[in-house]
This record gives structure tokens, C-alpha cells and sequence, in this order.
């Protein structure tokens, strides 16, 4: 009996073992699974500066690109650092709250406090890349690579967001065919133009270079001028620079014009008998955009710039 016992006892102790070990091995296969996992939650992204593994659901973005702040924004993604001119824009208000200010972003220390987890910048603004990449992944993008219909798509891609896109592209269309009913009723094939003055220089935008360009002549189908078309869209960056004895040959039946900045001086450009005699002048459809607010061409300010752009033409 008590060899039985002694025998019984061995093999009980003998399988608990088992058991142990089997479940340590659970345990760090378990750890292994979830490891595996979180490293599944980075997607590898082709940028500018090469391809970069970035998290696909980042929770602590620095945008130091500040013309995509609000796509960031509109894909309920968290900001926690943007430029100076982020907080200009009167479409975000309301938008910025526990947003910290980083100036014009060049300072690499604001940027290391606030932890990011994601850096997104242009390649053209000077940035020190190779520096940035060391506080966090960092994509580079060019400015106009893509167009903002597609960048939100893109973005979206990136954090694992498509549903958000998705849903504030369809409700973007509803807008857009509520509005472009009464604007074509109220502008027929008159022709419509955007500009900015930078002293006597004045800068005719085409569609793709934001100031609402997308949305007048992409989104509501509105007319440019022959000028325009040939200068500023079939040519080009998207722009042309004109001197004002040109301006009557580039100046649409309705113009929308403001400042290259909110400080800007147009050095009489408004005073001038050329000005005064354009006919959208004397027919009183001008109507003047916020340099800022018209800089920005993601969702929040596309919405906020089709609102100006409607009350306008159907006033």
C-alpha cells in the first residue's frame, strides 16, 4: 500500500509538472502572439524619405505639415502639436483645444516633449529630417503630390481609419450637389475667378492649388477664364503670376481676391482705373477671402470655404 501510494503520488506530481510547464509555455506563446500583434499594428508606408513603419493607429501626431491638420483632425485622429498657422485658420476654431502651439516647428525640443508617435511634414519646408526621424517615424510629403480628395484617402490608408473617409466623402458629395444646383442657377456659364494680390503682383489660381480652387471649378463645375485655363491649369504649378495691366485678360465675371497674408498691402492695386473697370467690379461680385482661411484645403476647411463661396455667388 504504501509503495502504491509512494507510486501514485510520484505520477500525480509527475503530470502537475506537465501541466506547469505546459502552461509557462501557453504563457510565452501567449506574449509572443500579442508582441506579433502590436508589431502588425504598423503598416510600412512609402514616403518622400523612403519607406517608413509607422504605427496604422497612431494616438499622439505631431503635423508639422500644417496644411494637413484638419485631414488629421477630420479621421479622428490625435494632434498634439501644430505650426503657428494651424491656429490662424478660422475653420478650426474650436478644432485646436489641447493642441500645443509649436511655432513654425523648428524647434526640435517642443517637439520632443510632447512624445509623438508620428511626424508628418513637407519636404519643402526646410525641415531637418534625419533629426526628426530620431524623436519618431517621420513621413515627408510633397506638397501637391496629391490632390485633397485623394491625401484623405491616403491618410486614412495610413491610420486605419477608411470608415471616417468614407463617410465624410459622402457626406461631402450631399453638400456639394445641394449647393451646385442653386450656384449653376445663379452663375449660369459665366466664368469665375480666384486671386491674390502680393503688392502689385496678382496671383490667379487654377484647381489645384487650394484657395478653393477644387471646389469652384472641380466640385461645382464653374467656368475659368481662357487665361486661366492656359495659365494656371493646363500649365504650371497650379498658378500664375500676372502684373495688373493683365488683369482684365485674366479677371472672371465673379472674382474672389484677398491678400497673399493677412497683413498684406496690395499697394493700390484697388485704386487703379484697371480695377475699377473690371466687370465683376462695377457689378459688385467681389468678394474677398481670408488668406488663411483659403490657404488650407483639407475637409474642414473645404467645408467651411464652400459655405463662403455659396452665401456669395447666390446672395
Amino acid at each position: 500500500m504504501t509503495f502504491q501510494y509512494k507510486k501514485f503520488g510520484a505520477a500525480f506530481f509527475v503530470l502537475l509538472l506537465i501541466a506547469a510547464l505546459a502552461a509557462c509555455g501557453n504563457k510565452s506563446e501567449s506574449k509572443g502572439s500579442s508582441s506579433e500583434s502590436n508589431q502588425e499594428e504598423t503598416i510600412t508606408y512609402e514616403a518622400e524619405n523612403g519607406s517608413v513603419k509607422v504605427p496604422k493607429h497612431p494616438k499622439r501626431v505631431v503635423v508639422l505639415a500644417d496644411g494637413y491638420y484638419g485631414y488629421f483632425k477630420t479621421l479622428g485622429i490625435n494632434v498634439v502639436g501644430a505650426p503657428d498657422r494651424v491656429f490662424q485658420n478660422p475653420y478650426f476654431k474650436g478644432k485646436t483645444d489641447g493642441v500645443e502651439n509649436i511655432g513654425d516647428g523648428a524647434s526640435a525640443e517642443k517637439i520632443i516633449k510632447l512624445k509623438p508617435d508620428l511626424i508628418v511634414v513637407w519636404t519643402t519646408q526646410g525641415a531637418d529630417i534625419d533629426k526628426l526621424e530620431k524623436i519618431a517615424p517621420t513621413v515627408a510629403l510633397k506638397y501637391d503630390k496629391l490632390d485633397n480628395i485623394e491625401q484623405l484617402k491616403d491618410f486614412a490608408k495610413m491610420t486605419g481609419t477608411e470608415d471616417k473617409a468614407e463617410k465624410w466623402l459622402d457626406e461631402w458629395d450631399k453638400k456639394i450637389a445641394a449647393a451646385k444646383s442653386n450656384i449653376q442657377k445663379a452663375v449660369g456659364d459665366k466664368t469665375v475667378s480666384i486671386m491674390q494680390t502680393n503688392g502689385k503682383d496678382i496671383y490667379v489660381f487654377g484647381d489645384k492649388f487650394g484657395r478653393g480652387g477644387s471646389i469652384i471649378y472641380k466640385d461645382l463645375g464653374l467656368n475659368a477664364t481662357k487665361l486661366t485655363k492656359e495659365k494656371a491649369m493646363q500649365k504650371g504649378p497650379g498658378y500664375a503670376s500676372i502684373s495688373i495691366e493683365k488683369l482684365p485678360e485674366f479677371a472672371g465675371d465673379y472674382i474672389f481676391i484677398g491678400p497673399w497674408e493677412s497683413s498684406g498691402d496690395d499697394e493700390g492695386v484697388f485704386d487703379t482705373s484697371i480695377w475699377k473697370n473690371l466687370d465683376a467690379v462695377k457689378n459688385d461680385h467681389v468678394y474677398q477671402i481670408d488668406p488663411v482661411a483659403f490657404y488650407f484645403s483639407d475637409p474642414i476647411s473645404l467645408e467651411g470655404q464652400l459655405k463662403f463661396i455659396t452665401e456669395s455667388l447666390t446672395k
